[in-house]
């Protein structure tokens, strides 16, 4: 499990967030961690209110991409994004957004 920096719970999620592939960031921009929404060996919860909008955002290689942000409910910290309004097949989570939780 996952939590934000203020300690709001985040993600629970099956595998751990280091044995998932990361996006790079020479591309996008910020490092992201990237979590395939149709992979039966994949499960995961997010409790993050999602942006109705999205923000668009100019890649490193000048493409532009739609960004639909998550942010934390508790602090709006921005913690993930999905690159489609509907039926994204990956969701990527910001490194810097996450700390790991101790569950006993």
């Amino acid at each position: 499990a996952y939590r934000c920096r203020c300690a709001q719970f985040i993600l629970a999620i099956t595998p751990q967030l280091s044995n998932l592939p990361h996006r790079d960031p020479s591309i996008c921009g910020v490092p992201s961690i990237v979590i395939p929404r149709n992979d039966g060996r994949c499960v995961f919860i997010i409790n993050a209110d999602r942006d109705r909008k999205s923000t668009n955002m100019r890649r490193k290689d000048g493409k532009d991409e739609r960004w639909f942000m998550y942010h934390c409910p508790r602090c709006n910290l921005a913690v993930a994004y999905d690159t489609a309004d509907k039926e994204a097949a990956y969701t990527y989570f910001l490194e810097s957004a996450l700390l790991k939780m101790d569950v006993d």
